[in-house]
């Protein structure tokens, strides 16, 4: 493949020819090779020869994801990747169901980022066919922390998950990806003096001594890149400069945890794409584990390998009527660790410091302990080993 990649781009009538070379100017590392409109020119741009199909729409639309349902299917040897400006609820499991390799949501008034995100994407997206994925084992373990919705404890995971790391001895970078509201601050009793934003506006090239002068230290001994101070902020931290930051991040630590907002965003997107390791979060309601169920489907759409995801259910033992055999139905797979409710998870919340740290002999702090020697090979947690634990919290209604 040479360095500059051909695009076949296919648009929606709501958007123009000039919109299309707005967003894939010459100089930008793509070439255009034909452009047509949506319903029009499909079947004559089906002959031509490119390494990417681009379908540029400006809402959902079936057209757009019967194009791409039907490209996948019969010129599978070319990716797609989607272009909308507007996220609808859905669409991102719609268009991956579809055959989408990735998909771009363009912010209005955004143009310089929109740019370079899109030429990322698509440069991602020809390497991705052309190249089997690999771990690099010269590179650090990056655990990307997901939850479909908000309110699963998927930052109560990670820092507690980060600290455990780092008790065990190894070198820990802790991202707050949650870049409108995050809380990792709070919740390790940080003040931000440095976060993500201010290392974005910096400019220049990133490496490992510029970075680590953004990352605040922890008395665990991780080393945490905050989130935005403020939701506007967020607008700056493009998918192509989180690429970067991975990079740096895991050519320097052993552990690279990211604490990623609810749903599948670009950003979190782009991390699951880095990602060594993906960690599910589920609590234990029926909502819930719906949500968890549709994001392991959602991550296998997306060709993400189901032996590198673990599973984690907060609040094992709430009392609500849902046995283990009912968790394994709904969400497909045991999970793979069991964090009690305990009021001293909210004290150490509100205390700012992990649980982990403030009661270490906790059967949440156990817990999270199990989580982590998941990830650097020791004793197996939740289910795998502890079984008498793992009936106590859910083997019965209560």
């Amino acid at each position: 493949m040479s360095d500059v990649i051909a695009a076949i781009v296919l648009h929606d009538k709501d958007l123009s020819e000039d919109w299309v070379h707005q967003h894939l100017p010459a100089g930008s590392g793509i070439r255009i090779v034909d452009v047509g409109v949506l319903g029009v020119d499909e079947e004559r741009l089906s002959q031509t020869t490119a390494d990417v199909l681009v379908v540029a729409c400006a809402t959902q639309t079936d057209d757009s994801l019967s194009l791409v349902a039907w490209w996948s299917r019969d010129r599978p040897d070319i990716p797609v990747v989607v272009l909308s400006q507007t996220s609808v609820n859905g669409f991102v499991r719609e268009a991956f169901e579809a055959g989408a390799e990735d998909l771009v949501v363009v912010a209005h008034g955004a143009l310089p980022a929109s740019l370079r995100e899109i030429a990322f994407t698509l440069q991602k997206a020809v390497a991705r066919r052309a190249i089997p994925s690999a771990h690099d084992t010269n590179q650090g373990e990056l655990i990307c922390v997901l939850g479909p919705k908000g309110g699963t404890g998927k930052t109560l995971t990670s820092c507690n998950l980060a600290v455990c790391l780092a008790a065990a001895g190894k070198s820990v970078a802790l991202v707050d990806l949650d870049l409108q509201f995050g809380d990792a601050a709070l919740s390790l009793g940080l003040t931000p003096t440095t976060t993500i934003y201010d290392l974005t506006i910096a400019g220049g090239t990133l490496d490992a001594d510029k970075v680590d002068s953004y990352l605040l230290p922890h008395s665990s001994g991780v080393k945490v890149m905050l989130a935005p101070l403020r939701p506007d902020q967020a607008e700056v931290v493009t998918v192509a400069f989180l690429r970067d930051l991975y990079d740096v991040l895991r050519e320097t630590f052993e552990y690279v945890v990211v604490d990623t907002p609810p749903g599948f965003t670009p950003e979190v997107i782009a991390t699951i794409d880095a990602a060594s390791s993906v960690c599910m979060l589920g609590m234990l309601d029926a909502l819930s584990l719906k949500n968890a169920r549709l994001g392991l489907e959602t991550l296998d759409l997306m060709g993400y390998d189901p032996a590198r995801v673990r599973i984690v259910l907060n609040r094992a033992d709430s009392s609500v009527g849902i046995t283990h055999n009912d968790v394994v139905t709904i969400i497909g797979r045991s999970p793979d660790v069991l964090v009690p409710s305990s009021r001293e998870i909210t004290r150490s919340v509100n205390a700012g410091t992990p649980i982990a740290l403030a009661q270490k002999r906790s059967e949440a702090a156990k817990a999270f302990n199990a989580l982590a020697a998941l990830y650097t090979g020791g004793h197996q947690g939740g289910d795998a080993t502890d079984k008498k634990a793992g009936r106590s919290l859910l083997g019965r209604r209560r």
